[in-house]
């Protein structure tokens, strides 16, 4: 509990996790006073949020708990105050693509052979100044900026049509090659992308090991090592902030020939009454308060 007060109370950790949460719908794991874990993601009947430091001193203080882990959505939204806003397919501005590769610690080494044929073939098609890495505790996670598409190829397909089609046809492209190294060390890659799912956050600490979720850029992975992820002299990449408006566009065009968008959106139009599935959330949230 001290490790995540003093972590979570450094400025430079504040600012990283403030500059990339911002615009997002936030989750976040808690310790209760008798070390129980607690997962949220509304407050007060609204999705947290973490667009500034207030924000993220009430994220802190909630109900008294202990901080311990931060998560963020893949998607940027126009707006995120509601629960009506961050369910709202059309509210969604941006949506990040991000490969999810589930692993062990123990094993990090043949994660990043995984990691690396990924951002490899990225890399062949393009897309490498908008590609960074984040190791968080037991995997690795590959995003490409949510700002390397074009506002063009925004206008054709909705964000997260082409993130969800972008990470599929990578996959469909890069794992069978990977079969073999897959399943001897019992690494997953799954395309994880969905209207509500949440990434970790980068600066945060792992819900249950003491390390640090650090971003590297894809021509640091043969140096990468677990000392990297040490709360007390983690090694952290800043420049997940940089992208190439556009980059990623061609690749993103050729995934959604193949694979079409995501295949449980629906998209609804706007009603003046809340429809049964967002009447189930604000019940959840309630149960999740109490």
């Amino acid at each position: 509990m001290s490790l995540a007060r003093e972590h979570y109370s450094r400025p430079d950790v504040q600012k990283e996790i403030i500059d990339f949460c911002r615009s997002r719908w936030v989750a976040a794991h808690y310790i209760d006073s008798e070390g129980n874990m607690i997962f949220r993601r509304y407050s007060h009947g609204k999705p947290l949020r973490i667009d500034n430091t207030e924000d993220f001193s009430k994220i802190m203080t909630l109900k008294g708990y202990i901080l311990r882990s931060i998560y963020a959505t893949a998607n940027v939204y126009w707006k995120s105050e509601s629960i009506e806003e961050v369910y709202d397919l059309t509210n969604i501005r941006r949506c990040s693509a991000v490969w999810d590769i589930d692993g062990k610690l123990s094993k990090w080494r043949e994660t990043l052979k995984v990691a690396k044929e990924i951002t490899a073939f990225l890399n062949d098609r393009g897309v490498e100044k908008s590609v960074f890495l984040k190791w968080s505790g037991n995997g690795c996670h590959i995003h490409i900026h949510e700002e390397a598409f074009s506002e063009d190829l925004l206008k054709k397909h909705h964000p997260l049509d082409i993130a969800y089609a972008l990470v599929e046809y990578v996959n469909s492209k890069v794992l069978p090659g990977l079969r073999e190294i897959l399943m001897k060390e019992k690494i997953e890659v799954e395309n994880r992308i969905d209207p509500t799912r949440v990434f970790t956050c980068p600066l945060s600490l792992h819900r249950e090991l003491d390390a640090t979720c650090i971003c590297f850029r894809s021509e640091d992975i043969e140096e990468f090592t677990p000392e990297w992820i040490n709360p007390s002299s983690f090694r952290h990449d800043p420049s997940w902030r940089r992208f190439i408006r556009g980059e990623a566009d061609e690749i993103a065009e050729d995934a959604y020939k193949i694979v079409g968008g995501y295949p449980l959106k629906r998209r609804r139009r706007r009603r003046k009454t809340m429809p049964l599935d967002k009447q189930i959330i604000k019940w959840l949230w309630r149960a999740e308060e109490n």
